[in-house]
């Protein structure tokens, strides 16, 4: 008797462990469901993201537009202000911006904005992008004053983070200096394009593409203000520079050419100014200028 009672306590002792094991089994399987779920959101995001990517990068505008509205829908899951949701928006106004759809662009950096700053702080290098890019659509919406905003806060940010002597704050003060030259405000637009050219020659040496951008733009700035001993040997530069990195066939040295031509007249060097429109006019006749 004694027996049977001690066998009777041993299963209801193993039938219980067994209904505490199945118990606990579905606790782990039920907590884990959220988890699997937030991972193949996760992965399924990603997915849209990189394939939205290559097809960017292979210049298939409305492709990528369409993974990157699904790559969004995606990452809405993990709610509304999610970096993920930032990001996404980013990568969609590059997009937008490549496929000149500037205002959805706009909307599209400015949601990122928020989103990003929130998330990393006023003076990440994430939210400098974001600003970066803002201020180039705006400029191509024709709001330059807004955009001068944008790039005073990318400045401040790339300065304090990748220093003064960036690549990257390089492209911002020649693009606020564009700006100001655009504005005829030659004397804020000088020292910007100076400091500009300056560190894209040391970082990249004298054939340098963007060297010559800087040096085009300075080259114009002194001519506006009269400084034609600066401005003479800053188009020629430019133009060098262009004719080495672009060919001699560019559209960009036939611009360079145009300008510098208008100040040789100015100058009374017909003779030189002629022979510069010569080659200017060849070129157009593969690149007309834009109107």
């Amino acid at each position: 008797m004694t027996h049977l009672l001690f066998l009777e306590k041993q299963t209801m002792l193993r039938s219980r462990v067994v209904r505490l094991f199945v118990a606990s089994l579905f606790t782990v399987v039920f907590t884990a469901l959220p988890m699997l779920a937030q991972g193949a959101a996760e992965g399924a995001w990603q997915d849209l993201v990189m394939q939205g990517l290559n097809a960017a990068s292979e210049n298939n505008t409305v492709k990528a537009e369409q993974l990157l509205l699904k790559a969004l829908h995606e990452a809405e899951h993990f709610g509304p202000n999610d970096v993920r949701v930032g990001t996404t928006q980013n990568s969609l106004g590059l997009v937008y911006k490549t496929g000149r759809k500037f205002t959805e662009a706009e909307v599209a950096f400015r949601r990122a904005l928020v989103i990003l700053e929130t998330a990393y702080g006023p003076e990440s290098i994430d939210v400098g992008n974001v600003n970066f890019n803002i201020a180039t659509v705006l400029l191509e919406l024709g709001k330059s004053e807004q955009a001068l905003l944008y790039l005073r806060n990318c400045k401040n940010v790339y300065e304090r983070q990748l220093g003064g002597e960036s690549l990257q704050t390089a492209a911002v003060l020649c693009m606020t200096g564009d700006v100001y030259r655009g504005q005829k405000n030659y004397k804020e637009a000088e020292p910007l394009l100076k400091r500009c050219a300056q560190i894209r020659e040391a970082g990249g040496g004298l054939v340098n593409a963007e060297l010559g951008d800087a040096m085009h733009s300075l080259a114009i700035v002194y001519q506006m203000q009269g400084k034609y001993g600066l401005a003479d040997p800053s188009f020629k530069l430019a133009e060098k520079i262009r004719e080495k990195t672009q060919g001699i066939m560019s559209a960009s040295l036939a611009d360079t050419l145009e300008a510098h031509a208008v100040m040789l007249k100015q100058m009374g060097r017909d003779p030189e100014a002629d022979k510069d429109l010569k080659l200017a006019a060849v070129i157009r006749k593969r690149y007309p200028k834009a109107k």
